[in-house]
């Protein structure tokens, strides 16, 4: 078998890693894959893909995701690659202006559409207009979860016949990484990780954390990219607004190896999302050895189960309890941990990429 698959987004954070996992993984099956990459991410391609390059042949192109440039220009090569390959694979909605035939898309999310989307309503415009061409024009679209595939036939009804669910794998590196000698952080810490939006609720994170810091001798770790560089964020306004300066570490520029390094030594890692499209941070954690907890949405109960889904999202009193019960029993951490390896395991990379490569064949086939 012969795909593209699109590299606009290598490096990005979620798709980014979705991306590299999927290249790998496919590239060591019978399939010869073409894909698209920013020119200026040549070097950490080839490393980042060193071994595999025997199966991925990169084309490397001059323009980025979300430019005038991909969206007119990419037409000439994907005019080529159809006549040598089977299927063209988006791990994402932003198609090109050419869409070729046998055009699969993975949909993450639809946050866009969500009460928790607080950008500016062009933003949102130009989500639904890559929505529509993507559920419109694809052959198959893969839905990462049965709320998102919930989410796009509340949209888009319909089109039931055309969404396969495919849950997403955690990476390997956080499954056989050794557990690191050296700490990145001495003192006892639990663990957040994501970017800053505000889905993700970190305010009430930390507002739960406020009222139970006297409690315990933890610190809050806040590991994730800023929206913005050099000014304060919302985060650190509040951080500074509450004296937690002294209760509170962050990373905003983490390498996988340190990321794998703070999972590693967490007592405990908290997701308290009001949206997800998934949830991969929760299992990531859990594959280094971290028990985690997590908002009760309806999407991290269906990955994760109501054990860890625990807590309500919009209850600060809730987040600090069940974070205060769990940071100062060392036992039903334990346990917890437990339960988290065991969801891991309906999560294996063979049986998602069997489901893919199946799907793939069936689009090749008609």
């Amino acid at each position: 078998m012969k795909i593209y698959i699109d590299g606009l987004f290598y490096k990005g954070s979620g798709i980014g890693r979705y991306y590299e996992s999927l290249m790998k993984e496919f590239s060591k099956q019978d399939i010869k894959i073409y894909t698209c990459v920013p020119k200026r991410l040549k070097k950490d391609f080839e490393k980042d893909f060193e071994g595999y390059l025997q199966s991925i042949i990169p084309i490397f192109v001059d323009y980025e995701k979300f430019s005038y440039k991909n969206f007119i220009r990419s037409r000439k090569i994907l005019k080529k690659l159809e006549n040598k390959v089977d299927l063209f694979f988006y791990p994402h909605i932003n198609l090109p202006l050419y869409i070729p035939h046998n055009t699969i898309t993975t949909i993450h999310d639809l946050r866009f559409f969500s009460e928790w989307w607080d950008r500016d309503i062009l933003k949102k415009e130009i989500f639904g207009f890559f929505l529509r061409r993507a559920v419109t024009k694809s052959k198959k679209i893969i839905a990462i979860s049965h709320v998102t595939k919930e989410d796009l036939l509340r949209h888009n009804p319909g089109i039931d016949n055309k969404i396969k669910v495919i849950y997403e794998f955690i990476d390997d590196k956080f499954i056989t990484s050794l557990k690191p000698d050296k700490l990145l952080i001495e003192e006892n810490y639990f663990l957040f990780v994501g970017n800053r939006k505000k889905h993700k609720n970190l305010k009430n994170l930390i507002l739960a954390f406020n009222q139970i810091k006297d409690q315990t001798n933890y610190k809050l770790v806040i590991a994730g990219r800023k929206d913005i560089n050099d000014d304060k964020d919302e985060v650190e306004e509040l951080i500074d607004k509450l004296n937690m300066e002294n209760y509170i570490i962050q990373f905003t520029d983490l390498s996988d190896e340190n990321l794998i390094n703070l999972y590693s030594y967490a007592k405990l890692f908290v997701f308290p999302s009001f949206y997800e499209g998934f949830g991969l941070p929760p299992l990531e954690a859990i594959a280094c050895g971290c028990p985690a907890i997590t908002s009760n949405i309806p999407v991290l109960e269906e990955i994760l189960g109501n054990k860890i889904a625990c807590f309500d999202p919009y209850s600060i009193k809730d987040i600090a309890e069940k974070s205060l019960f769990l940071l100062t029993n060392e036992g039903e951490r334990e346990n917890l941990l437990k339960v988290g390896k065991q969801k891991l395991e309906f999560f294996d990379k063979q049986r998602v990429t069997h489901e893919y490569l199946t799907t793939f064949k069936e689009i090749r086939e008609k």
